[in-house]
């Protein structure tokens, strides 16, 4: 019971201030290079200064990008021509003294020496290769949407059974949506 407790009181500063803030996908476009449409978005990410002393002592944040591509049809509804899911986990090594950014979908690093630079980079997606263009016809409508999840905390299941009642941890942002033609 005493473990308990201590627990708890641990939990509590970060608890204050969560995940508070904005969380929104600021904008999101699709760019064709070399035969594929890449994503390119920019994110507000609600970093508190909890969150900052959190990732400071070694507590992951994760990162979930969810783009859904769609033809817009007129008298039937839209069909789907691609779905993504990309992944991204940061947290701090405390060996190099470095904050890594991996993306897990590719297994690809980065090492970023400040929490800002850190910050920055995950919330901006530049090249996602998300489309090939031989998937879209020239001469139709499609609708792009993209949405974010974030999940600060990634902890042990017998913290999160003592933790059941934070649920500033986890945000998912509204769906941006745009339409483009080819």
């Amino acid at each position: 019971m005493a473990a308990c407790m201590a627990a708890a009181a641990m939990v509590q500063p970060l608890r204050a201030e969560g995940l508070e803030g904005r969380f929104e996908i600021r904008s999101a476009d699709l760019e064709l290079k070399d035969g594929v449409y890449h994503l390119n978005a920019r994110l507000d990410l609600p970093i508190s200064d909890a969150v900052r002393r959190g990732l400071a002592q070694g507590v992951p944040l994760s990162l979930e990008l969810d783009l859904v591509i769609k033809r817009v049809r007129q008298l039937l509804p839209n069909s789907s021509v691609a779905e993504l899911t990309q992944r991204y986990h940061l947290q701090y090594n405390a060996v190099s003294a470095r904050y890594i950014l991996r993306n897990d979908n590719s297994g690809q690093q980065e090492s970023l020496g400040t929490i800002n630079e850190a910050i920055e980079h995950l919330s901006e997606v530049h090249s996602l290769p998300a489309l090939d263009k031989a998937l879209i016809a020239r001469d139709r409508r499609y609708e792009a949407n993209v949405r974010a999840k974030i999940d600060f905390g990634t902890v042990p299941f017998t913290m999160r059974l003592l933790m059941f009642w934070v649920s500033d941890w986890h945000r998912e942002s509204d769906w941006y949506a745009w339409t483009f033609q080819p």
